[in-house]
């Protein structure tokens, strides 16, 4: 077994991404044998190839909570990519791995994709034969028939929807992925948000879900759905871009799951010449409403959050600007990536976080993203499960 020993000016340990200054990070294989300093370790005379990262401050690999493969958000037109060839599809996927990993993703959970090409791709990145992050995958997402969803398939009735979770399972998926309300935000508190699945529908994928042990998405905004998704104990709620101050109030007496937050979808101006013009039209309208309405999960002290940037490849140290804008903590938006997804995940004893025992995820950038979360858009290095995939 071969000894590493990561050298660098901080990093960001334990469950609370706490400062160690002269930082040394031993890893040995795939994992983290010892968290010291660098004075330490050369003290005690132990041999180790060293990488020196002087300077920089090294944190765990990121975790991109709500990823597509098939969908590109910095594509024109990528809405409609959904109708390619299973072929094409996997080529947008395999450069989206690419992006995401060199910008210091090393975990992806995946909520949505067709033909089943994210489960492949999942096996084939666990063999060695594709790189990129480790990923979650929910395989074939559920929508109603006349919902919305553009990466789910149409279903309707109780008998459909555990079909389709059978079929998931059966092909050994990670999650299970509703889309309950449309995906456009709503402009007021007043407007209307339609419910695409009937309460039943949900229970029956939560039921289904939970027989095997597997965590339940759903896709909602707001509205009558995002009461149904908590009624019916649905683990993590995707978006919520237009969710009440009583929903709030819901979510933090009575929701023990988590808010998967995606502000860039609303919030990020970059995103509009990639969208059709009517979308765009729409987002601009409900914007400052739903910065509001965003804001109130970030400013929460109860409520769980993590951080996603739905199929925005690389992009994800933007989702963390937002929240930090919002209202949250550099610590808590950080950990919204690392700590608190790896938890969400189930993954809190495998990664997440730099610790003994751990997964050697790491990546480092030039300043400490604790002080400057923008830090995090320029990674400079990237170790995944112990091998260096970037170093600049």
């Amino acid at each position: 077994m071969s000894l590493t020993a990561v050298y660098a000016k901080k990093a960001l340990v334990g469950e609370e991404l706490e400062v160690l200054e002269d930082a040394c990070i031993l890893v040995e294989d795939e994992c983290i044998a010892e968290v010291t300093t660098r004075r330490e370790f050369e003290a005690s005379g132990r041999d180790a190839a060293i990488v020196r990262l002087d300077g920089r401050t090294v944190l765990p690999g990121l975790m991109e909570c709500h990823d597509h493969l098939a969908l590109d958000a910095r594509l024109p037109g990528h809405l409609d990519m959904m109708n390619l060839s299973e072929c094409e599809h996997t080529l947008l996927a395999l450069q989206g791995l690419h992006d995401d990993l060199m910008s210091g993703v090393t975990t992806a959970r995946c909520l949505g994709d067709r033909n089943y090409i994210d489960v492949v791709l999942r096996d084939q990145i666990r063999q060695g034969r594709v790189s990129g992050p480790d990923l979650l995958v929910c395989g074939i997402g559920m929508k109603g028939c006349h919902g919305h969803g553009y990466v789910g398939m149409p279903h309707s009735g109780v008998e459909e929807f555990r079909r389709t979770a059978r079929e998931n399972m059966f092909h050994g998926v990670d999650i299970l992925k509703i889309f309950v309300t449309p995906g456009a935000p709503a402009a007021s508190p007043e407007e209307f948000i339609p419910c695409y699945i009937s309460y039943d529908e949900i229970r029956t994928v939560v039921e289904e879900a939970k027989a095997m042990n597997l965590r339940t998405a759903a896709h909602c905004i707001g509205g009558r759905g995002l009461d149904y998704c908590v009624r019916a104990g649905v683990d993590v709620i995707e978006h919520v871009y237009s969710i009440t101050p009583d929903q709030v109030k819901l979510l933090e007496e009575e929701f023990d799951g988590w808010i998967d937050m995606t502000s860039g979808i609303v919030l990020d101006p970059e995103r509009e010449p990639y969208c059709p013009p009517a979308a765009v039209k729409k987002m601009r309208a409900a914007r400052e409403y739903s910065r509001q309405c965003i804001n109130q999960i970030y400013q929460s002290k109860k409520i769980r959050y993590t951080i996603g940037t739905d199929a925005n490849h690389g992009l994800l140290y933007k989702e963390l600007e937002y929240a930090c804008e919002g209202g949250a903590s550099s610590l808590e938006a950080l950990k919204g990536v690392t700590v608190h997804a790896a938890r969400m995940c189930g993954l809190e004893k495998k990664t997440g976080q730099i610790a003994k025992g751990m997964k050697a995820d790491l990546i480092a950038v030039d300043d400490n993203p604790l002080e400057e979360i923008r830090a995090l858009k320029n990674v400079r290095f990237v170790m995944k499960s112990g091998k260096i995939c970037k170093a600049e």
